[in-house]
């Protein structure tokens, strides 16, 4: 089954060996991704923006997420996590599993998806 590398420059190069998001038969799979800042709000744009910009190097874009796994640090921080995610999806939503998680270094929030090119 062919895969295809997506990469884009609008986020950070892979902290490790791994690839950024793959295309497989139309099927884009992203890897975590996480954001800067010192809010769950901050980080959850931050987050969502990189989402976006591997989408958009793919050829989709957030409406076209089926499914996400979101990893928080504290699961306190649902809600307001929760509000900014909203905005960013339209119905229907994505499905989704949110998880309380040990993050690395900073990281409050770690978004992946599973998206299907149109």
């Amino acid at each position: 089954m062919p895969r295809t590398l997506i990469s884009s420059d609008a986020i950070p190069p892979p902290a490790g060996p791994y690839s950024p998001a793959l295309d497989v038969d139309g099927w884009i799979f992203l890897a975590g991704q996480g954001g800067d800042g010192d809010t769950i709000e901050d980080q959850t744009e931050a987050a969502l923006a990189s989402v976006a910009a591997l989408l958009e190097a793919a050829g989709c874009s957030l409406d076209d997420v089926v499914s996400t796994l979101v990893h928080l640090r504290d699961l306190s921080d649902f809600e307001r996590y929760n509000a900014v995610y909203e905005r960013h999806f339209s119905e229907p939503r994505p499905v989704r599993t949110t998880v309380g998680a040990s993050l690395l270094g900073s990281l409050l929030i770690e978004i992946t998806v599973v998206a299907r090119r149109p």
